[in-house]
């Protein structure tokens, strides 16, 4: 062994350089964003009206405000809204405000296209995001390897080219998981995570305002000290707290109301119940609501091209209604039957996330059935279970396992409300977590791959560390 001391003119080793550069990440996100540029062009001539890839056009999907509304009294709109969180709708607000002469046909056509090329920027987003995140663990050739396969992936594209917030749901909960994962690494911020929590809520109704009571429990699970959560717990509360607050008063529920009512029925087994048929408490439906005059969001029967305004009073009730059926039915209902239901909504989870709706151009993708097949059951569990136990075999003591389960929560969390919660949609909810899962398997596949290399070479070769672990 020779003493490095001995050879003091020889110059420092650099240190390994663990940040992908802002040219690398620009040349990802560029490419990507090209890429399902060009994608689109080579596909829209299959699509039916030139234009969708999908079937259904914003106006059609329940959870959004017509566009008419948003065009003619956007702020009036978007304060009645309680359906969804308001973000999607307030891109389309701006959207619609930006094509305000057009007619009601026109002006939906343009709003979902320039929402195309918006999704088109969140996809480049995932995929730099992807590349980023794995570098910092695992080096430049395994985060090439994860962009790619995130570039390709069918329920990427898929989303991507759907006019609801899918693909951007997905980009907030991986900016999330990043967050939370490198809070106490180099760089970390409790603002930052603050923001992309803040993000969540606002732009998805499985991120509501018990979430952030889950994200504190992380961050202590973490060791993070209480005064960073207390401040976290602040930032959330400063700018969720007045919502929460405002739909309490208006509405009744801190919750959407699709959410807590229509979903948990169809998600037991009960589908859509017919209220008329039944017969509800008094104190059931909620009293003192907005007049139907206070906005034409919860008024108006149909939304333009004739689907109906999941935003009037009317299915706020039914809403509520539905609640106190569910209540009911989990009372009365044999065990084995809500049981059963929960297991039809796991098989749907499991399911490939890119056959939630036909595309055009997911369809015809050449390479969409191996990738399908890799990120769906059973292989994705498997594989899941694999990368997991070898990750597992790495940690020493209690503080090391209460830090993974500190990262695991939040996607345990997505996985369990989207089984509990739904059946139906259960595959594209699973998307919401899918980019995360990519970056895990990517740094344990890398992992895996070196020690593999190692095994077989002539001269062992130390294997360089990025980071820690990458799940601690």
């Amino acid at each position: 062994m020779v003493d490095s001391s001995a050879v003091p003119s020889a110059p420092p080793v650099k240190p390994v350089r663990r940040v992908a550069s802002r040219r690398e990440q620009g040349v990802v996100f560029s490419v990507s964003f090209l890429f399902l540029l060009v994608l689109e062009a080579l596909f829209r001539r299959f699509t039916t009206d030139g234009l969708r890839f999908q079937a259904w056009n914003s106006e059609r999907m329940m959870q959004t405000l017509s566009l008419r509304e948003l065009r003619d009294e956007p702020v009036r709109s978007l304060w009645y809204l309680h359906i969804q969180p308001p973000l999607l709708d307030v891109l389309r607000a701006v959207l619609g405000g930006l094509h305000g002469s057009l007619d009601s046909a026109a002006l939906v056509d343009a709003v979902d296209r320039w929402t195309y090329v918006a999704w088109a920027l969140v996809f480049a987003a995932t995929v730099t995001l992807v590349f980023a995140w794995v570098h910092r663990v695992a080096g430049r050739a395994a985060a090439i390897v994860g962009a790619v396969v995130t570039a390709l992936h069918p329920g990427a594209l898929a989303f991507a080219t759907l006019l609801d917030s899918t693909a951007a749901s997905a980009l907030a909960f991986l900016w999330f998981c990043f967050e939370l994962w490198r809070l106490q690494r180099e760089g970390g911020s409790i603002a930052r995570l603050a923001t992309a929590s803040l993000v969540l809520f606002f732009l998805r109704s499985i991120f509501q305002w018990p979430f952030f009571l889950l994200v504190a429990l992380c961050l202590a699970l973490r060791n993070v000290p209480l005064r960073r959560v207390g401040r976290y717990v602040a930032l959330v509360a400063l700018f969720a707290g007045p919502y929460v607050a405002k739909q309490l008063a208006l509405f009744g529920t801190s919750m959407t109301s699709t959410f807590d009512g229509l979903n948990f029925c169809r998600a037991i087994g009960l589908g859509e119940p017919d209220l008329g048929a039944m017969r509800l408490p008094s104190n059931v439906l909620p009293t003192g609501l907005p007049s139907p005059s206070s906005a034409a969001v919860l008024r108006q029967d149909e939304k333009l091209g004739g689907y109906y305004n999941y935003n009037h009073l009317d299915a706020l009730r039914y809403s509520a209604g539905l609640k106190y059926v569910c209540r009911r039915a989990l009372l009365e209902q044999p065990l084995s039957t809500t049981l059963a239901s929960f297991a039809e909504n796991a098989s749907l989870y499991g399911e490939p996330s890119s056959r939630y709706q036909p595309n055009v151009l997911v369809d015809r993708l050449p390479w969409r059935e191996p990738l399908d097949f890799f990120f769906s059951s059973p292989v994705l569990w498997l594989l899941l279970l694999l990368t997991g136990g070898m990750a597992a075999r790495r940690l020493e003591g209690r503080a090391a396992w209460l830090r993974v389960a500190g990262l695991l929560l939040p996607v345990l969390y997505v996985a369990t409300v989207s089984i509990l919660f739904e059946k139906g949609e259960n595959m594209r909810f699973k998307y919401f977590i899918e980019p995360v899962l990519l970056v895990f398997l990517c740094v344990e596949g890398s992992r895996l791959a070196a020690r593999v290399i190692a095994r077989f070479t002539t001269h062992t070769v130390p294997v360089k560390t990025h980071e820690g672990s990458g799940v601690g």
